[in-house]
């Protein structure tokens, strides 16, 4: 590798360093869980089908294509997932209050709407940071 690319790969490592360490850890903990399905490298993350979870962590971007009660899956969840590493890496150490919280609390909403409606709520993807990170990965909905 030459210099400037491992200079590159440092810098990027150092700057999404906080939702990569998050990353890390959700692989090992769903790996010990039996819960991973292929793992690949491209576009410069470890892309994981798994059976539980779609969440973007750095250098690790983990979809699902499992059914699941209060979201909608299907296979644009892998590109919305890409769209949130683009997100990551704009924004560095930012990405995880920036991005993650809001994220996380649209998820706590859907939730909560399922369980006092029984049904799925369908705006999950129409506020931010959703709706950018669909934008990013290329998705129509």
């Amino acid at each position: 590798m030459d210099p400037l690319a491992l200079a590159r790969f440092a810098w990027l490592g150092l700057w999404e360093l906080p939702q990569t360490t998050l990353g890390v850890l959700t692989y090992v903990g769903l790996r010990a869980l039996g819960d991973l399905e292929e793992v690949e490298w491209t576009e410069g993350r470890v892309v994981v089908r798994c059976r539980s979870v779609g969440v973007s962590l750095g250098w690790f971007v983990f979809w699902t294509r499992q059914p699941h009660p209060v979201f909608t899956h299907d296979d644009r969840i892998r590109a919305h997932e890409l769209g949130h590493a683009v997100q990551s890496r704009w924004l560095g150490p930012l990405y995880l209050p920036v991005v993650g919280v809001p994220s996380v609390a649209r998820v706590v909403y859907a939730y909560v709407y399922h369980r006092r409606t029984g049904r799925r709520w369908t705006g999950y993807y129409d506020g931010w940071p959703e709706k950018q990170a669909d934008r990013l990965g290329g998705v129509v909905r």
